[in-house]
């Protein structure tokens, strides 16, 4: 019974998040503890807690936060790999939060990827919606004001990604670049697109989402995918950007981006 309690609150706190993970954080300043006891990557899990974090027959569901029970899960191997967390931290759930705000930079991908993409799958199912009311756009930067409940919505969804995404992840970075191009809410600056690509191409082949990249896939003919995006960087802004990517501020380039401007070069 205390377990179910404990259950019910860590997902609560899933729910929670943009709430109780507050304030600009870079990945330097990451809790010592979680760099000397970083989450185990898939290829260094037992078969036990693959199976655990994988069940037969089972998928990831990433438009359910906390992708379902996956993140509660997570915690239940990083509990079990490290049993003196529990005994560092104050209470339950103080224990999760702070394992929470380390999974938003974790390179274990799926940890930012569940934190970020459901936001963004949300953001589309409320941009495709008919009866949407969205008079803002984003491109790295806002264009208008909030005026209606569904610009609120939108900007809450939309700040959430871009909050996590600056804290340097490379999955948080892939969640950030797939709310481009889905709906005409979100149309990234150029700038803003190279350096996504940029800074994900210069990451571990191991954490690199190339799916992204592949002329084969759903992305093929995504704006990050043309041929003609470099083009409309000047050199100056290009080496900019390229210095940005290379240390993972994304902050630096969205806070140089200029305003929404002319999307003609998509076509």
């Amino acid at each position: 019974m205390e377990e179910g309690r404990r259950a019910v609150t860590r997902r609560s706190l899933v729910l929670m998040l943009p709430f109780l993970l507050t304030g600009l954080m870079s990945a330097s300043s990451t809790d010592i503890w979680f760099k000397r006891h970083p989450q185990p990557p898939e290829w260094d899990l037992t078969p036990e807690e693959f199976r655990f974090l994988n069940p037969p027959g089972s998928h990831l569901d990433y438009t359910t936060p906390g992708c379902g029970d996956y993140l509660e899960k997570a915690f239940t191997v990083y509990l079990q790999r490290y049993p003196d967390y529990a005994e560092n931290s104050q209470t339950a759930d103080r224990r999760f939060r702070r394992w929470l705000d380390y999974a938003e930079i974790s390179e274990v991908m799926r940890l930012p990827f569940c934190l970020t993409a459901p936001y963004a799958y949300r953001l589309r199912k409320l941009a495709d919606s008919p009866e949407n009311a969205i008079l803002i756009s984003y491109c790295g930067r806002y264009s208008g004001k909030d005026s209606t409940a569904d610009d609120s919505r939108a900007r809450a969804l939309i700040d959430e990604v871009e909050r996590i995404a600056r804290r340097g992840s490379v999955s948080a970075f892939a969640g950030y670049l797939l709310l481009d191009g889905e709906n005409e809410v979100v149309r990234l600056n150029p700038d803003v697109l190279y350096f996504l690509k940029q800074a994900l191409m210069n990451a571990s082949p191991i954490t690199r989402p190339d799916y992204l990249f592949d002329d084969t896939s759903a992305w093929a003919d995504a704006a990050w995918n043309r041929p003609d995006l470099e083009d409309q960087l000047s050199p100056e802004r290009k080496a900019f950007v390229d210095e940005a990517a290379a240390r993972n501020d994304l902050s630096a380039v969205l806070a140089t981006t200029g305003p929404c401007g002319d999307t003609a070069w998509r076509d």
